[in-house]
């Protein structure tokens, strides 16, 4: 219950000091080192943050910079691939009527296929009335977004600055018996987090060299290096090989490259379906969970928050596991 009231009125409120104390965390060794150099603490956070700020926000730019080349050279050549559409159903749509034009049917054929060439006319302004939309939306957020990440990386600065204070401040909070709990339980999630990584480090590499050999197969230039961008696509929360191979294969079939649209999907198949099986084993082995439970936890989160659930509900249910084996709470009863 605590959890949940604190992720849904806590957290938006909370979320950029969050952010600042990981990011004071991550500097931390940085800002000692120059502490032990003779720098002052607020001179050695005020760097080492500044440095940090300045390389994600210049990842952050370069990845946009990156993103908007891709969305023009997309804008640049939709054109021509509704065009290659249109032909191609105009070719199939020139077949079925040649074989309906004497059937009982071939009124309704007719309208339907009046209804779909209708409907591919108006994909160009769909998508264009989508991406003003999107635009739209993110210009009205861009203040709130702004002072997020203003207060982030202000509080980042502040915290790192008194960083040995902070800390004896949260500790004294507690009674020592809570502090040893405590530091016990953050010891078991650090080494969950790490099996975690490693469990998703591993389907990367699994899932990199399934496309690096699909792709050398099917005689793809740069085999290689599109199998690493789409595995590590395939990574990251919300994306999968899907965001790269299916729009891949879609504009194959444009093009008239019908075998190597079928290589694609079969590849998107076997890649997705040795994922499934090995995750749950993988994040068992490495997070300290039986198979089931893990497939349980992969299964739950995926139908109650989708790829964020997939992602976090394994490491909800090794916490829940080791809080109910430390005594914190009384989930169920262990066995043997």
């Amino acid at each position: 219950l605590a959890g949940f009231l604190l992720l849904r009125f806590a957290l938006p409120y909370l979320a950029p000091f969050l952010l600042a104390f990981l990011l004071a965390k991550l500097v931390e060794p940085a800002v000692r080192l120059l502490v032990r150099a003779r720098f002052r603490r607020t001179a050695a956070a005020a760097i080492v943050t500044l440095a940090l700020l300045f390389l994600l926000g210049f990842f952050v730019v370069r990845l946009g910079e990156r993103a908007i080349e891709e969305a023009d050279r997309l804008a640049a050549s939709l054109p021509e691939l509704v065009g290659a559409l249109a032909r191609r159903f105009d070719e199939l749509e020139r077949r079925i009527l040649s074989m309906t034009h004497e059937s009982p049917g071939g009124e309704f054929w007719k309208n339907a296929l009046d209804a779909v060439s209708g409907a591919l006319t108006a994909i160009p302004a769909e998508v264009s009335r989508s991406l003003l939309e999107l635009i739209r939306s993110a210009a009205q957020r861009s203040p709130d977004a702004l002072l997020f990440l203003a207060t982030a990386g202000l509080g980042s600065f502040f915290l790192s600055a008194s960083y040995p204070q902070v800390l004896a401040f949260l500790r004294a909070q507690l009674s020592p018996a809570q502090l040893r709990q405590l530091e016990t339980l953050a010891a078991d999630m650090k080494q969950s987090c790490g099996g975690f990584l490693r469990a998703q480090a591993l389907l990367m590499l699994i899932t990199f060299a399934e496309l690096a050999l699909s792709l050398l197969l099917l005689g793809v230039p740069g085999a290689v290096g599109i199998a690493a961008v789409t595995a590590l696509v395939d990574a990251l929360p919300v994306f999968g090989v899907g965001t790269v191979l299916l729009p891949w294969a879609a504009a194959a079939v444009l093009r008239g490259n019908t075998a190597l649209a079928l290589g694609l999907a079969v590849c998107f198949a076997v890649v997705s379906l040795v994922r499934s099986v090995l995750q749950p084993k993988l994040l068992g082995d490495q997070i300290g969970l039986a198979p089931l439970p893990s497939l349980l936890a992969v299964y739950v989160g995926w139908k109650l928050c989708g790829v964020w659930g997939l992602l976090l509900f394994p490491l909800l249910f090794v916490t829940l596991k080791q809080l109910n084996d430390r005594g914190l709470l009384r989930l169920w009863r262990s066995v043997g």
